[in-house]
């Protein structure tokens, strides 16, 4: 019985852990896809709601929904028709005007982390920081966001002005996280690539590698490839998640072979790791 209930208990902790964190995943994919949008086409509508109370959130599709100041919604027809927002994260589901389903989250501040990164309504208006504490102080984790591009390096910071950057483990040449506790870890990075320049997408690989220095190991922990195909999109982002144990010492950073096409927007490309 022992046994059973640390496995339940356990299993409960991973569900909320990984779930609080796809809630921001999924905010922050939603922002780089929208910003993306409003890059190809300025005169784009969004998909994604964040605005005042009581007034009108317009998406792509022409549809209507009222929401607060304080909520972000993204569509999420892919749930299905027969979801609860009992059976999500989220607060509430709404349909619109014309049918798409929208799934809602009270957070005030993720819909101010939505505005300023798409830099619509009162994005100018400082972020409450204090708000993203839950985030900022779980230990051995971290979010970094891509500050620059160096030789055959990704250069990562916590430094940035919406709050939603930080590390509780060291980082190394601003490109490494280093373990300090042995354990389980969901580590997670995301690279925006663009080919626009090119009239053929080339192919190009995008690796999570792991280095544990007190026996010279080195592990691809987590591998994806792109491109290459006459049908390949212009505009793609690699992301890349999973599970893996690592060791105190071990060093875990990005690589990407060809930088060239790599899109630097603020926030588009991230990197994240926190222990299970």
């Amino acid at each position: 019985m022992a046994r059973e209930a640390c496995f339940l208990n356990t299993r409960r902790a991973l569900c909320s852990s990984v779930g609080i964190n796809a809630i921001l995943f999924t905010a922050l994919f939603v922002l780089q896809y929208f910003y993306d949008s409003r890059k190809d086409d300025g005169n784009a509508t969004e998909k994604l709601s964040v605005h005042a109370s009581g007034q009108q959130a317009k998406n792509d599709y022409s549809d209507f929904i009222s929401v607060s100041n304080n909520t972000l919604c993204v569509e999420c027809g892919y749930l299905g028709e027969n979801i609860s927002a009992e059976e999500t994260l989220y607060n509430q589901i709404l349909i619109s005007k014309y049918g798409s389903q929208m799934c809602c989250l009270e957070d005030g501040s993720l819909a101010s982390l939505a505005r300023k990164v798409l830099k619509i309504g009162d994005s100018e208006k400082p972020i409450d920081k204090d708000s993203f504490s839950w985030w900022r102080e779980r230990p051995n984790s971290a979010h970094l966001y891509l500050k620059d591009l160096y030789r055959t390096q990704l250069h990562w910071t916590a430094t940035e002005e919406t709050g939603s950057a930080f590390s509780k483990l060291p980082i190394v040449d601003q490109n490494k996280f280093v373990i300090e506790k042995t354990g389980h870890y969901f580590v997670y990075a995301a690279v925006v690539f663009d080919f626009r320049t090119v009239t053929k997408v080339p192919q190009v690989y995008f690796n999570i590698t792991g280095f544990l220095p007190v026996i010279s190991r080195f592990t691809f922990v987590l591998m994806g490839k792109y491109g290459g195909s006459p049908f390949s999109e212009k505009r793609h982002t690699g992301y890349l998640c999973g599970i893996s144990k690592f060791y105190k010492g071990h060093q875990i950073s990005v690589s990407v072979n060809d930088h060239s096409f790599i899109d630097n927007t603020p926030y588009a490309n991230f990197f994240g790791i926190f222990k299970l």
